[in-house]
């Protein structure tokens, strides 16, 4: 596939690495050649240095052929126009990133399919909807999304108090629910594993439940004392885009709401685009004073949306020793996207980077991939696979598969219905199939696929 992508930053430069991993013809195009040498020396990639807003340089860099546009530059009107650009030369699929939809005006008929964008994306909203999806339960440190609306897959983390520590897997309580769900993998220490019905849960594992919605929320239940569901203090640090679509969403839920914003100017400037209801708290997240005044000592959750990765990593150590009972922290740089999610005293970290990246693969739909931070730490990321017609696994019982053993079968989609993958199970062309696999293990099981 040849694949034009607008933006060497570190957006750009991460898709380029994943999606040259697959043997795509890949261009980059940017104004600034700094991210370029980087390039070079690691992917096969050929590199354009220029306006992608110019139709010359587009031409230059294959537009007439391409098949797909992903333009995820930094400059939301770059990445409209180099669409619009796009959908002229015929290009198949192109995928914009803004940063909010609000640019657009259905009513006036400015539509992203008026500019001719195939999807969009914004950055801020990504990220925003990851934090919001584990803000109700603690025990909850990410929930992903696939193809298949009722599908899930959630990680979650085994308290010291939660009534399955101690119990091996096959021994948990709610048989129908075991039979529905599937323990993909878990993160111990610093070890993956990928559990059996064997497997011990101890304290602080972390493990990755697969199924259907609704049995994987009734998992949730029996893994957790928790009894109200409904936090009533959020506390976000930072008042940025991001904090502000928080904090709309958690108004609407009931929540107290409190932000804290070192800039005077930028407090301000918050409070007058939120409703009533919002307090906010001028001075640094990172003082113990200021969070003392915000309420940490009762906060249910702590959220830091710092644009500054360093101090919004301190905020939330901080804020987690004074009181908070759980503590989210947002990064942006890809440095972070394997360093967050091992330091103990953070419970949650988002990378919105790394967000964007999922959010692009999600788009393109197309063997999606998605690339987990825990799961980032030991080469290993979820993606689905279709299985194509005569293919070796049509028609074929799993057990009599084959299949290599550092494969991990996480669900099947066959049409509207989810299932849980077992030895009795037999694939059907069109069945995608969510796995956990390496980079040298996703060579090894592509052909059992086509």
């Amino acid at each position: 596939m040849k694949i034009i992508i607008i933006g060497a930053g570190e957006l750009g430069c991460l898709l380029a690495e994943r999606l040259s991993a697959s043997a795509n013809d890949i261009t980059i195009i940017d104004f600034s050649r700094e991210g370029f040498t980087r390039l070079r020396d690691k992917l096969d990639v050929m590199t354009l240095a220029g306006d992608a807003t110019n139709i010359e340089i587009m031409k230059k860099a294959g537009i007439e052929h391409a098949d797909l546009l992903l333009a995820v530059s930094g400059d939301q009107a770059a990445n409209i126009l180099a669409c619009q650009i796009a959908g002229h030369f015929g290009v198949k699929k192109s995928i914009c990133r803004l940063y909010s939809f609000e640019v657009f005006s259905e009513k006036d008929g400015l539509t992203p399919e008026f500019f001719g964008i195939g999807r969009a994306f914004s950055s801020p909203a990504e990220c925003a909807r990851k934090v919001l999806d584990v803000l109700h339960r603690r025990i909850v440190l990410e929930r992903v999304i696939f193809s298949n609306p009722d599908a899930t897959m959630v990680t979650t983390v085994i308290s010291p108090n939660s009534p399955l520590k101690g119990l091996r897997i096959k021994d948990l309580p709610g048989v129908e629910i075991l039979n529905n769900i599937r323990f993909a993998a878990l993160v111990r220490g610093h070890q993956l594993m990928f559990p059996h019905g064997e497997t011990v849960l101890f304290p602080n594992d972390k493990i990755y439940v697969a199924g259907r919605r609704d049995y994987v929320e009734d998992f949730l239940n029996s893994a957790s004392e928790e009894t109200d569901l409904k936090k009533q203090l959020v506390i976000i640090a930072g008042a940025t885009r991001l904090c502000e679509i928080i904090a709309h969403d958690v108004l609407k839920t009931g929540m107290a709401v409190r932000v804290i914003e070192s800039s005077a100017e930028a407090a301000e400037q918050f409070l007058t685009r939120m409703p009533p209801g919002v307090m906010v708290v001028q001075g640094s997240a990172t003082d113990k004073e200021v969070l003392n005044e915000a309420g940490i000592d009762c906060c249910d959750t702590f959220v830091s949306t710092a644009d500054d990765d360093e101090n919004s990593i301190l905020c939330c150590i901080i804020a987690k020793r004074l009181g908070a009972r759980k503590v989210i922290a947002v990064t942006h740089k890809p440095e972070y996207i394997s360093i967050v999610p091992v330091m103990d005293v953070i419970d949650c970290g988002f990378n919105s980077t790394l967000v964007s990246v999922n959010t692009v693969f999600r788009l393109m739909e197309e063997g999606t991939i998605r690339i987990d931070s825990r799961l980032q730490a030991f080469q290993a990321y979820l993606t689905e696979f279709t299985v194509k017609p005569n293919a070796q696994l049509d028609g074929k019982l799993l057990k009599d598969c084959r299949l290599p053993t550092a494969l991990v079968l996480a669900m099947i989609f066959r049409g509207n219905e989810v299932i849980t993958p077992a030895g009795s199970t037999m694939l059907q062309a069109g069945d995608v199939v969510v796995t956990i696999v390496t980079p040298a293990s996703e060579q090894q099981i592509k052909p059992f696929f086509e």
